[in-house]
């Protein structure tokens, strides 16, 4: 037996070596790049721990109470570098040399460890209040350096394994494995190259040039990958064929952060790191917990037959920056340089348009409406503007006055989307191609001069020179807004024409469908209704003497209505709560058609001290309830069919004719203003006025102070305007409780009228919700609002299914499709905790507090739960406050329960039991809670 027992030992002893040989050199390889990127993990959680510290050091200087504090980094894990270190699958000399750069990686990844630990030890023993930080910016410094250490020594070893790989992989090129491998490894090398070359500073105050040029050319390489790439999917056996796709969503992620990168790559983040940084971070965490963890998921589903390569995560490393770093002033803003175009000389084609020249053209339009948003956010900017720099005209009254300021920093130029598109327009022939680029570079030109412009002011005001000029360079740049508004509109519709006369010279590819027939007929209501909206423009701006007539909208409304059985033929009808249903939108503009007619034969001058202009609804009108139908119908459509563009508010920004008030103003006594308990003092007024001081265009009360926007951006500059003169009469609350289920049969989809809204929603995703009648209704509901919102009203999302957290913080409408991204993740699941989710949605709703709007929360939920008495209180006043508290309850059955019902009446607002007929206007009625004043 014990023979036996000694010749088994020896068997093992003896098959372990060999069986360690049998091991495939691949795999013994993605030892070394399972350890890379675990060590990775490690570099990243230390570059964190100094990202917060560092934000900590910055409060402790301007605050030398505050403490400083640092986490325990923990210990290094030296498994994965055993294992890397011990694989045999790889021949002796070359195992040697891949173990001497493993080696280098690892005694810096020790010495990074060591330095953390060192300023752990520093902080806690509070040796910064002894040496004044001394210390703890040499042991930062040495991390950055070796951060950048790992970085290069890490990547000298990938270096070493690709060039292994090489020499042991033995399958054709040809391989649809390869192949694959291939073109997902150039992707992921682009987007590495990237990284490498944009910065992160450790200190976000730096100023520094962003390498927008680079982020440009390699959004633009992602879109020609995004449309090779997977090309050999179906070759692939599956689980390997899926993530080709996977890989591919990860890749238009990445895209997606490139683009809104370049977007927001605006003058106000240009005054700092914060906005690189932040794109960096983005970056980093999309590329290795997403794109890389896909592709190993394909080298994984593509054993045992065909044994691939993984990547290493990438490892950040940090810049210091300096103050030299800083991007130079401009002096002044040069005129926008203008074109002149011949005529578009369009002949029929013979056959149809491609799928790519399609795509290219609805992609001119969608240029077009993102033109028109931007310079609708800056017309609602400068308009805010003028009102306030009208008291400042006089030097003596302006230095008795809080600074005048500007700041446009929501506005954004599609600098993206202008890239995308001139790189698209390469499948447009030739001469329609140079005509049309060349009129949206008029247009980019425009709109650049408009940022100009916007950025003197921002340094006019900031550097008080109001005082100096009594704002004669402040009126002539506001004319000149004038002047520029007019020329895009004039442009915008020039090159749509064009884009339109290009799209219609193709014969369409399927003229017998159902898509092209009723499309068509929508097309003939929609220029219809461009006529009439271009009528009452005229009328509008004195160039007609009476309202356009109505005979041929009316028609074309009754007659897309009538047809709509025999247009529709074939189409599937999903119903109104689903959409991709194309039956909606179809009876949508039909019916909306007809209301747009009964609109202008309706209108009525506006009376005297009317605050918006009476074209103003008409805009509205159009943009939500004619185009948005229309385009809708278009992106579901599969006829190669051409959405139409939104039209300006022409009428939003005019020119007041500037008032010289150089006598002194009669002594009036000024009202007394009361604050209501608990409300900033800010919020009431900072500054007050006599009527008598005012402006003679100004002496009417204000009431608008935040703009009504119809689809631009974020409208910030409504806080700049309250932060000027304010006349205020007296505080009142005017908001009050109302059964709303009474209106339902009466609600208009529109917002026009209607204040901005602060709405905090506060949503029960407990696992009850998981119902047909709950949570899809709850999805429904929010959504039917997210088609009206208006960038001046704000969106916040706080769930308190287990703990209360705050998922989407206060988001403008003008970002409408990325809220209904996150209602779109919403899943049920945990316990509620609602008193804690009640105190949440308050702290959410005061901090964004809109003066003169409404300020509500929504509290969604499918039962009752026990209220405390400080939660109890805490909803009592602050209804006193303006903000107020609706409840919508989902279910089956009507709750009976009593105690939801009397918080909403403690609260001042709504209670509702939400159903499939109720849930597409139920939170509309909300969002109407409270009109403008005087409308």
């Amino acid at each position: 037996m014990r023979q036996l027992y000694i010749l088994f030992l020896l068997f093992i002893f003896t098959y372990r070596p060999v069986a360690a040989q049998q091991e495939a050199p691949q795999t013994s390889l993605n030892h070394y790049i399972e350890f890379l990127s675990q060590s990775s993990e490690q570099v990243i959680r230390r570059f964190q721990m100094l990202r917060g510290y560092q934000e900590d050091v910055t409060r402790y200087r301007k605050k030398p109470d505050y403490g400083l504090r640092l986490p325990s980094s923990g210990p290094l894990e030296a498994y994965y570098y055993k294992k890397a270190e011990g694989g045999l699958g790889i021949e002796a000399g070359k195992r040697k040399q891949l173990n001497a750069g493993l080696e280098n990686v690892w005694q810096v990844l020790n010495k990074l460890d060591e330095t953390c630990k060192a300023l752990e030890t520093y902080v806690r023993l509070k040796d910064y209040e002894r040496d004044n930080l001394k210390k703890s910016e040499a042991l930062i410094a040495e991390m950055q350096s070796l951060f950048e250490r790992y970085a290069h020594d890490k990547n000298a070893l990938y270096t070493q394994i690709r060039q292994v790989y090489a020499s042991v992989q033995n399958r054709p090129a040809a391989d649809p494995y390869m192949v694959t491998e291939k073109a997902m490894g150039e992707v992921i090398t682009a987007q590495q190259r990237l990284l490498d070359a944009l910065p992160y500073y450790l200190s976000e105050e730096t100023k520094a040039e962003w390498p927008v040029a680079l982020v440009r050319q390699s959004m633009l390489d992602d879109e020609k990958a995004l449309s090779t790439i997977g090309n050999t999917a179906s070759q692939l056996q599956y689980p390997a064929s899926d993530m080709v796709g996977t890989f591919k969503s990860a890749l238009a992620s990445m895209q997606d952060i490139k683009r809104r990168a370049l977007n927001d790559h605006n003058f106000a983040a240009q005054q700092s790191a914060a906005h690189g940084n932040a794109v960096y971070l983005s970056l980093v965490e999309q590329f290795n917990h997403d794109m890389l963890e896909f592709y190993k998921a394909f080298v994984g589903y593509s054993k045992p037959g065909h044994l691939l390569l993984n990547y290493p995560f990438f490892s950040p490393v940090m810049r210091s920056g300096s103050a030299g770093d800083a991007v130079p002033e401009a002096n002044g803003t040069p005129p926008f340089q203008d074109k002149t175009f011949q005529p578009l000389n369009v002949k029929k084609a013979p056959a149809p348009a491609n799928a790519a020249l399609i795509r290219t053209l609805n992609q001119y339009v969608d240029w077009i409406n993102q033109s028109l948003r931007q310079m609708h956010l800056l017309q609602m900017i400068v308009r805010n503007y003028q009102s306030s720099a009208e008291y400042y005209r006089d030097p003596a009254k302006a230095q008795k006055r809080a600074n005048l300021s500007y700041s446009h920093e929501d506005f954004k130029l599609p600098a993206s989307e202008y890239a995308l598109l001139l790189s698209a327009s390469t499948v447009i022939p030739e001469p329609y191609r140079k005509a049309v680029t060349g009129q949206a570079e008029v247009l980019m030109n425009v709109l650049q001069e408009m940022d100009g412009l916007s950025i003197e002011l921002v340094r006019y005001t900031s550097e008080k020179q109001y005082l100096k000029d009594q704002l004669k360079r402040s009126d002539a740049i506001l004319d000149r807004y004038v002047v520029l508004f007019n020329t895009l509109d004039k442009k915008k519709e020039e090159l749509y024409n064009d884009i339109r006369r290009i799209h219609e010279s193709y014969p369409n590819a399927t003229q017998a469908s159902s898509w092209y027939i009723a499309g068509s007929a929508m097309l003939k209501t929609m220029d219809k209704g461009h006529d009439v909206l271009f009528g009452v423009r005229d009328y509008q701006a004195g160039e007609k003497t009476k309202m356009p007539e109505t005979a041929n909208l009316e028609a074309d409304s009754r007659q897309l209505i009538a047809d709509e059985y025999k247009n529709m033929k074939g189409l599937q009808r999903y119903g109104r709560s689903n959409g991709l249903c194309p039956y909606t939108p179809y009876e949508d503009l039909g019916a909306n058609a007809g209301r747009f007619a009964e609109k202008v034969q309706q209108y009525k001058p506006a009376a005297p001290g009317y605050a918006a202009h009476p074209y103003e609804p008409f805009y509205y009108f159009y943009n939500n309830e004619l185009v948005y139908e229309y385009n809708n119908f278009i992106e579901l459509s599969k006829a190669g069919l051409l959405k139409t563009i939104n039209q300006p508010d022409v009428f939003a920004f005019r020119r007041t004719k500037p008032q010289n008030a150089v006598v002194p103003p009669a002594k009036v006594e000024e009202p007394k203003v009361e604050k209501p308990a608990g409300r900033p003092a800010e919020d009431i007024a900072q500054v007050k006025t006599n009527s008598a001081e005012m402006p003679a265009a100004q002496q009417s009360p204000v009431r608008n102070v935040r703009p009504l926007t119809n689809e631009a951006a974020p409208s910030a500059p409504a806080a700049q305007a309250t932060r000027d003169t304010v006349y205020v009469e007296r505080v009142r609350v005017d908001t009050v409780y109302v059964d709303r289920n009474a209106q339902l049969q009466n609600v208009t989809r529109s917002l026009d009228g209607f204040a901005p809204n602060n709405m905090v929603l506060l949503l029960d995703v407990s696992s009850s919700m998981n119902s047909p009648y709950k949570m899809p209704l709850l999805k429904r509901s929010i959504k039917s609002l997210l088609t009206l919102v208006r960038p001046e009203d704000m969106i916040s999302i706080v769930l308190y299914s287990g703990k209360a957290r705050v998922v989407l913080k206060p988001t403008s409408g003008a970002k409408a499709s990325e809220i209904s991204r996150m209602i779109d993740l919403l899943q049920s699941d945990g316990d509620t905790d609602g008193n804690e989710g009640i105190k949440l949605a308050y702290k959410t709703a005061n901090k964004q507090y809109i003066r003169g709007g409404n300020n509500r929360i929504v509290l969604a939920t499918d039962g009752e739960f026990p209220v405390s008495d400080e939660v109890m209180d805490m909803i009592r006043q602050n209804a006193r406050q303006d903000v107020y508290l609706s409840i919508f309850t989902f279910g089956r059955h009507e709750h009976t329960g009593q105690k939801l019902k009397k918080l909403s009446e403690l609260g001042m607002g709504s209670y509702a039991h939400v159903t499939d007929a109720s849930a597409d206007l139920q939170l509309i009625l909300e969002a109407q809670a409270k009109k403008l004043a005087g409308k």
